[in-house]
């Protein structure tokens, strides 16, 4: 499965958000058959690398980064401040091109 819950970037407590998220999704790994692991796709943190316990988790297939409406630049800036984490920029990566 791919749990895809995403923390507004304009919340004003959304580094509250992000560690209240991260308390959950361990909590609820921790339910999952030993044979199961789970994708998340989560929105780049504020603080780097707060997603690291998910990263090395024996349930946790990947963890996957949605820029979340960063733009390109910020989005790969903050990509690379969060090891273990690919990037799913479909957003940032559009950015300026037309039709």
């Amino acid at each position: 499965p791919i749990i895809e819950p995403e923390v507004d970037i304009k919340a004003p407590n959304k580094d509250q958000c992000e560690r209240l998220l991260l308390e959950c999704c361990l909590a609820e790994l921790e339910q999952l058959p030993e044979d199961q692991q789970v994708i998340f796709k989560l929105t780049l943190p504020t603080v780097a690398n707060l997603y690291r316990p998910l990263i090395g988790h024996p349930k946790t297939l990947r963890v996957v980064a949605l820029s979340g409406g960063f733009d390109r630049a910020d989005a790969c800036k903050k990509l690379a401040e969060n090891a273990g984490m690919i990037a799913s920029f479909s957003r940032a990566f559009t950015e300026g091109l037309n039709a």
